[in-house]
C-alpha cells in the first residue's frame, strides 16, 4: 500500500510541477501585459483576460494543441535537444548455451534421452554470475513527494473547512433576512433590473444581521441589504447599490466566482494564484463600476459618495467571491474612487467583438501544455464504426524488408551452433552493418548491432550504438521491473520482448511489423528501453527474466503521447520462492483490479447469489477438517468427499460453492492465489496446483511445502437467469435443436483437425492429430437474430466456451471449430444464450490447518510396457492424473498448446518406422508447475545405446510430452516418471 501511495504522490508532483510553473509563466506573462496597457485596455477585456490564466490552473499540463506556446515550445525542444535515456550494459559475452525452455504455454525440445523438461520461461545462455537482485525487507522508503502531498491534502481540507464556516454564516444571513416581495425597494429592483436587460429580476431581501450589501445564489441570486444602509441612504444611492450588485448578477459573476472558489482550494499554495484573486476581484469590482457609468446608472461624484458611506460602514467579511458585496477589503476605497473620477480612461459595459477575437487567440496560445518528454502509455483501439482506424505511420516497402531482416536476426538469437548463438557470430554484424549503409538512420539495427557488441563483451560500442538507436528512435517505449517491496530489479536479463507496431491503410489493418528485442537487461533503476515507431502498438511476447516470475499487466492496443512512453511496472519475484516480504491489495493486482470481489462468503453477480459452502483441508490419514472459509469449524456435510490415499506426501484442500445452482452460470476458468501476495498458487510455490471437474468443488494440492494459511478464489463465470435455454447436444453428426425459430445442427464432427478450409472447397490436406483433437462444424439457420454460445464438455467433466465473443444467428457462414480434445472424450456440447464474461472472486479465505508435516520423498511412477502398446492412467498423483501410452513407431515431429490442450503432430505414415522405433506420450490436467524426467528400462537383451527425442508442452490446463526411442518397442520393460523437485536459483 505504501508503494501503491507512493506512485500515486510521485504522479501528483509530476502533475502539479508541470501545471504550477506553466500557470505562474502565463501569470507573469499577463501582469506585465495589463501593467503596460492599464490605461488603453477596457475593465472587461483585463477581466477576460485574468480568466485565461484562471483556467491555465485548471488546464491539464500535457493536453497539447499545435497552437499552444507550450505545445510547441516543448515539441522544439525535443527535436532539437533530444535526450535518449542514458542506456549502459555491463553484462559479460554470453558463449554457452544449447538447450531451452519457455514460458508455460509453449513447447520444449531435447536432444537427451534423459531430457529434464520444465515449465520455466526461455534460457539465457550462460555467462558469469547476473548481478544478484537483493532481497529486501518489506519496509519502504517514504519520499519527499509523499510528504508534501500529505502537507497539499491538509491545506485543502484546512482550505475547504474555512469556506463553509464562511458560507454557512452568510446563508444564515439570508436564512434570517425579511424578503422584500412589494414597497418603494421592490419597484425600484424591478426597474433597474430592466434597464440592464435582464430577463429576471433577483429576490431582495432586508437584513439585520449585515452591514454590507451583497449577492449570492448562482442560479436564483438574492440581493442582500442592511436595513440600516436601507433606511439611512438616500434613494439615488440605493439605486447605485443595487444597480452594482445587479451588475454583478448580470455579468454571471458568482457563476465565475464558484469557479474561482475550487480552482483557488487546489492552488492554495500558489502565489500567483494570490495575485490572479486579488486581481479578479478589483476588476471585476470596475466592470461593475464601469457598466453604471457607462449605462449612466450613476454619475461619478453621486457614486463616490455613496461607496464611501457605504464602506464606513461596513467592518465584515464577506466569502468572496461565492459573496460579492459593494465594498471590500481587498478592493481599497481610495483606488476605486480615483479611477472613478478619471474621464481619461477607457469605459465599456462590456466586451467588444474584437476584445473576444483577441482573448480566444491567447488562450489558444496559452491554455494548452506542454508535451511531455514522458509520460505513461495510455490504451487505445484501432476499431471505429466497423471499420480500422487509419494511421499515419507506414513505412515504404524497402524500409520494411530492412527491418523484417533485423527481426530475423534477432530471432537467430534462440539457435545455437558450436555452442555458439548464431546471432553472435560474424555474419549477424556484417549484415546489420549492410543494413546501416543503406538506412544509416535505422534505430532497430543500430540497436541489435549493440546487442552484437554485448555479446562480444565490447560495453563500451553496445552501450554507444544503443543510446544512439534510443536518440533517433521516434519513440522509446520503457518499462520499469520492480521487486515486491517496490525497489528496482537492478541487473535481471529478459531474453526478449517483441512489439507489434501496427500500420492502418485505406481501413486495412497489417499488424506484421514486429520489433524483436533480444537480450536485455535492466538498468540500476530496473529498466529496460525499447525504440520503436511512432504508432499503435501491442506487446506479442514477452519473457519472464531469468530466474523469476513476473507479473505482466496486458495492454491491448496502447500508444504513446510522448516521445518516452512508459509501461506500466512489471512486479517479480524469484521462481517459486513463496514471498513474503511484501503485500499486494487486489486494487494493485492485474488480475483482480478490474473484477468484481468481496473478502466475505456471499458475492452477487448479475443476479446470481454466489455462496462460499466450506472450505475443507485433508490430513495425513486421509480424514478432512471443515470449516467456513474464515476459521470458524463446522461440521463435516454429507456432500461426498473424495477418497484421499496419498495424504502423506500430498497436501489437499477442497473450496466448495454452496450458490448458485450450476444451470445458473457457467465457469470459465479459475485461478487460485497466495492471498497476501495475490500471486497465483502454481507460480507462487513449486509442486502446487489446483483442478476442478466440478463447477462447484475446486481442488487444491501440494507436493513437499503446504498450501498458503489463506487463499483468494478468482472465478470467470458466465450468468444466466433462470429461465435462460440450456440444450445439450449429442456429439454426432445430423444432431440439432431449435430455439426461437433458429436451428442449430452439427454438420460436421470428426477426429483431427486441417490445416485450412474454404467454404467453396472444404478442408485442406488431411487430417492431423486424430488422437487428441477434433473438429466440429455448426449449421445455424433461421430468419430470427440469436446469439448464444457454445460450450464443450468432456467426459471428465472439464468444460469450456468454443468461442467467447458467441455466434449471431443470421446469415453467417461457420467455419470448422478446433477442439483440443480427442473426439471420444467429449460427453455433448451445450448451446445456451450469450452473456459476457464476468471475473469474481473471494478474497481471503483461509484453509483449515494440516496436523502433520508432508513426506519429502515422492513415490515412483512407472508405467509397465512390457513390449506392448497400451494406455496406463496413474493416480499416485491424484486429484492429477496422469496418463500414459506407449506406441510403434516415431509417430510425432512436434507438439503443439492451445489454451485449453494440446496436439501432437503426426509425422506421415511412411517416415514412422514402427519395426526400428517406439514413442510413448503422456499428459496431466491440472494448473501446476512441475519438472518431470522419463526414464527408460529396458530388457536385457536389447540395444539401449540408440539415441531418442523428447519434447513437451504445458499451460494453464496441465502438461503433456512425448518421447521417441530409437528401438523397438518390444524392448522396452517399463518406462518411469520422475516429478523432479524444485530447481537451485
Amino acid at each position: 500500500m505504501i508503494n501503491f501511495f507512493q506512485q500515486i504522490s510521485q504522479a501528483w508532483s509530476t502533475w502539479m510541477l508541470a501545471a504550477g510553473w506553466q500557470a505562474a509563466l502565463l501569470a507573469g506573462f499577463v501582469f506585465v501585459l495589463l501593467f503596460l496597457l492599464r490605461r488603453w485596455i477596457s475593465a472587461p477585456l483585463r477581466y477576460a483576460i485574468l480568466l485565461v490564466v484562471l483556467l491555465k490552473f485548471a488546464t491539464p499540463p500535457f493536453l497539447t494543441l499545435s497552437t499552444g506556446f507550450f505545445s510547441q515550445s516543448s515539441a522544439m525542444h525535443q527535436q532539437v535537444v533530444r535526450v535518449p535515456p542514458i542506456y549502459s550494459v555491463e553484462t559479460t559475452l554470453l558463449t554457452e548455451d544449447n538447450s531451452s525452455s519457455d514460458v508455460r504455454g509453449g513447447v520444449r525440445n531435447s536432444e537427451s534421452a534423459e531430457n529434464i523438461q520444465t515449465k520455466e520461461t526461455v534460457t539465457q545462455p550462460a555467462a558469469s554470475p547476473a548481478p544478484a537482485v537483493p532481497n529486501h525487507s518489506a519496509t519502504s522508503k517514504f519520499g519527499w513527494s509523499a510528504f508534501w502531498m500529505c502537507l497539499y491534502i491538509g491545506g485543502v481540507v484546512c482550505a475547504l473547512v474555512v469556506l463553509m464556516r464562511r458560507y454557512t454564516a452568510v446563508k444564515r444571513i439570508v436564512r434570517s433576512s425579511a424578503l422584500q416581495e412589494s414597497g418603494t425597494l421592490h419597484v425600484e429592483i424591478a426597474r433597474i433590473a430592466g434597464l440592464l436587460n435582464m430577463k429576471t429580476t433577483p429576490a431582495l431581501r432586508l437584513s439585520d444581521e449585515t452591514d454590507g450589501p451583497f449577492a449570492i445564489g448562482t442560479w436564483h441570486p438574492t440581493i442582500v441589504l442592511p436595513r440600516g444602509l436601507a433606511e439611512e441612504l438616500q434613494a439615488d444611492q440605493l439605486t447605485i447599490v443595487l444597480a452594482h450588485e445587479l451588475a454583478h448578477v448580470r455579468r454571471r459573476d458568482l457563476l465565475v466566482g464558484w469557479f474561482e472558489t475550487l480552482v483557488s482550494i487546489v492552488w492554495w499554495f500558489h502565489p500567483a494564484l494570490w495575485w490572479l484573486r486579488r486581481s479578479l476581484r478589483q476588476t471585476r469590482e470596475d466592470c461593475c463600476d464601469d457598466l453604471l457609468l457607462a449605462r449612466q446608472l450613476a454619475q461619478p461624484e453621486r457614486y463616490c459618495e455613496t461607496l464611501i458611506e457605504a464602506a464606513t460602514r461596513q467592518h465584515s467579511r464577506l466569502a468572496e467571491p461565492l459573496v460579492l458585496g459593494f465594498v471590500h477589503r481587498e478592493h481599497p476605497t481610495a483606488r476605486r474612487i480615483r479611477r472613478l473620477m478619471d474621464a481619461s480612461l477607457f469605459r465599456s459595459d462590456r466586451l467588444r467583438y474584437p476584445a473576444l477575437f483577441l482573448v480566444l487567440l491567447i488562450a489558444l496560445i496559452m491554455l494548452p501544455g506542454i508535451q511531455p518528454e514522458k509520460q505513461p502509455v495510455t490504451q487505445t483501439t484501432l476499431e471505429g464504426n466497423g471499420v480500422w482506424r487509419n494511421l499515419s505511420f507506414q513505412l515504404d516497402q524497402n524500409e520494411e524488408a530492412a527491418v523484417e531482416e533485423c527481426k530475423e536476426l534477432a530471432q537467430t538469437y534462440f539457435f545455437t551452433s558450436n555452442d555458439q548463438r548464431k546471432f553472435a557470430q560474424p555474419e549477424t554484424r556484417e549484415k546489420l552493418e549492410a543494413v546501416l549503409k543503406l538506412y544509416p538512420d535505422n534505430f532497430y539495427a543500430q540497436y541489435l548491432l549493440g546487442t552484437w557488441y554485448q555479446l562480444q563483451g565490447n560495453q563500451q560500442e553496445a552501450t554507444r550504438l544503443k543510446n544512439q538507436a534510443l536518440a533517433q528512435a521516434p519513440v522509446v517505449l520503457s518499462q520499469r521491473y520492480q521487486l515486491g517491496n517496490g525497489e528496482p530489479a537492478a541487473g535481471v536479463e529478459i531474453s526478449q520482448i517483441e512489439v507489434e507496431c501496427n500500420r492502418v491503410q485505406n481501413h486495412s489493418l497489417d499488424p506484421s511489423l514486429k520489433l524483436k528485442f533480444v537480450n536485455l537487461t535492466t538498468d540500476a533503476e530496473g529498466k529496460v528501453y525499447l525504440p520503436v515507431y511512432d504508432t499503435v502498438y501491442r506487446m506479442s511476447s514477452q519473457s519472464y527474466p531469468e530466474g523469476y516470475f513476473a507479473e505482466i499487466q496486458s495492454l491491448g492496443w496502447f500508444e504513446s503521447k510522448s516521445r518516452q512512453g512508459t509501461l506500466p511496472d512489471v512486479l517479480i519475484w524469484r521462481r517459486w520462492s513463496r514471498p513474503r516480504n511484501f503485500t499486494q491489495s487486489a486494487a494493485e493486482s492485474p488480475i483482480l483490479k478490474d473484477a468484481t470481489g468481496t473478502d466475505e462468503l456471499q458475492l452477487e453477480s448479475n443476479g446470481n447469489q454466489y455462496e462460499i459452502a466450506a472450505v475443507y483441508r485433508a490430513q495425513k490419514d486421509g480424514s478432512f477438517v471443515s470449516e467456513n472459509g474464515k476459521g470458524k469449524p463446522q461440521s463435516l456435510s454429507k456432500t461426498s468427499l473424495p477418497e484421499i490415499k496419498n495424504g502423506a506426501f500430498l497436501d489437499h484442500a477442497l473450496i466448495d460453492l454452496a450458490n448458485p445452482v450450476e444451470s445458473r452460470f457457467g465457469l470459465q476458468e479459475i485461478q487460485i492465489l497466495d492471498s497476501q501476495t495475490k500471486i497465483r498458487l502454481d507460480n507462487f510455490q513449486y509442486g502446487a496446483g489446483y483442478n476442478w471437474t466440478d463447477q462447484k468443488r475446486f481442488h487444491l494440492f501440494s507436493l513437499w511445502n503446504p498450501l498458503p494459511d489463506t487463499v483468494d478464489l478468482v472465478l470467470q463465470v458466465y450468468d444466466y437467469n433462470a429461465n435462460d435455454y440450456r440444450f445439450e447436444i449429442p456429439p454426432q453428426v445430423g444432431a440439432s435443436v431449435e430455439q426461437a425459430g433458429v436451428t442449430f445442427k452439427i454438420k460436421y464432427l470428426d477426429a483431427g483437425n486441417h490445416i485450412g478450409w474454404s467454404s467453396k472447397t472444404g478442408f485442406y490436406g488431411e487430417a492431423q492429430s486424430l488422437d487428441n483433437t477434433s473438429e466440429v462444424i455448426f449449421d445455424i439457420s433461421g430468419a430470427q437474430e440469436l446469439r448464444s454460445s457454445l460450450w464443450v464438455v468432456s467426459k471428465s467433466g472439464r468444460r469450456w466456451n468454443l468461442k467467447n465473443g458467441g455466434w449471431f444467428s443470421a446469415g453467417i457462414g461457420n467455419s470448422p471449430i478446433r477442439i483440443s480434445l480427442p473426439l471420444q472424450e467429449i460427453d455433448y456440447f451445450e448451446l445456451v444464450p450469450y452473456r459476457t464474461r464476468e471475473t469474481i472472486y473471494f478474497e481471503g479465505l483461509q484453509l483449515p490447518p494440516r496436523r502433520d508435516p508432508l513426506v519429502q520423498e515422492l513415490p515412483t511412477i512407472e508405467f509397465p510396457v512390457n513390449g506392448k502398446t497400451g494406455i496406463y492412467v496413474s493416480e499416485v498423483l491424484s486429484p492429477m492424473r496422469i496418463q500414459f501410452e506407449s506406441r510403434r513407431g516415431d509417430l510425432f515431429s512436434g507438439m503443439g498448446a492451445s489454451e485449453h490442450g494440446f496436439e501432437l503432430h503426426e509425422r506421415p505414415q511412411q517416415n514412422q518406422k514402427p519395426e526400428m522405433s517406439s514413442t510413448v506420450n503422456w499428459s496431466y490436467y491440472a494448473n501446476i508447475s512441475l519438472r518431470e524426467r522419463l526414464k527408460f528400462e529396458y530388457y536385457p537383451s536389447s540395444n539401449n545405446k540408440s539415441g531418442g527425442s523428447s519434447q513437451s508442452c504445458s499451460a494453464a490446463w496441465g502438461s503433456a510430452g512425448f518421447a521417441t526411442r530409437k528401438v523397438p518397442l518390444e524392448q522396452i520393460r517399463a518406462v518411469r516418471l520422475e516429478i523432479l523437485p524444485q530447481p537451485a536459483d
